[in-house]
């Protein structure tokens, strides 16, 4: 599918197909499905996917797949979002803009976020309260910057303490 039939998909609970409505599409269908296309529109710009919305989400890059997720995830208009490893697979400059595109979508949507993520740097950069496991067993809790300065925490994702 391209990248806005993806989209689009993700305002599904937000449509109400039905055979009636689909045979009297210009009348009681169109209206709908011109709000909808309105915010899906909206939230492309948003994520900056206009250039590529007629291209097929197979062919695109990782950092482009996982920004289409996140707008198929955005156009659904939820409260909170949780987001389990947005960044794998992901270079440094396509995390740094996954990073923020959470932390816009965060202040200008009031998306509330909740974050999985190996990846300390991004943690560290985006999120208020970090909770850190390991295998499991929570360890720390707290601000991130100071989580990460835990013994337990830096034994469990570094290895050992390293001076």
């Amino acid at each position: 599918m391209s990248v806005l039939d993806n989209i689009l998909l993700g305002r599904h609970i937000h449509m109400s197909p039905g055979v009636l409505r689909t045979a009297l599409y210009w009348w009681a269908a169109q209206r709908e499905e011109i709000e909808n296309r309105k915010i899906v529109e909206e939230v492309i710009e948003f994520l900056q996917l206009e250039s590529i919305r007629h291209e097929l989400v197979d062919g695109l890059p990782i950092g482009l797949k996982k920004r289409v997720e996140l707008a198929r995830a955005l156009v659904a208009e939820p409260q909170m979002l949780i987001l389990d490893e947005p960044m794998a697979g992901m270079n440094q400059e396509e995390k740094g803009y996954m990073s923020r595109f959470i932390l816009d979508a965060r202040a200008e949507r009031g998306v509330s976020v909740l974050l999985i993520e190996h990846h300390m740097d991004v943690i560290t950069g985006i999120c208020d309260r970090m909770l850190a496991l390991n295998y499991g067993e929570m360890i720390a809790s707290g601000i991130p910057k100071e989580v990460v300065k835990d013994p337990r925490v830096i034994e469990a994702y570094i290895g050992g303490s390293h001076d």
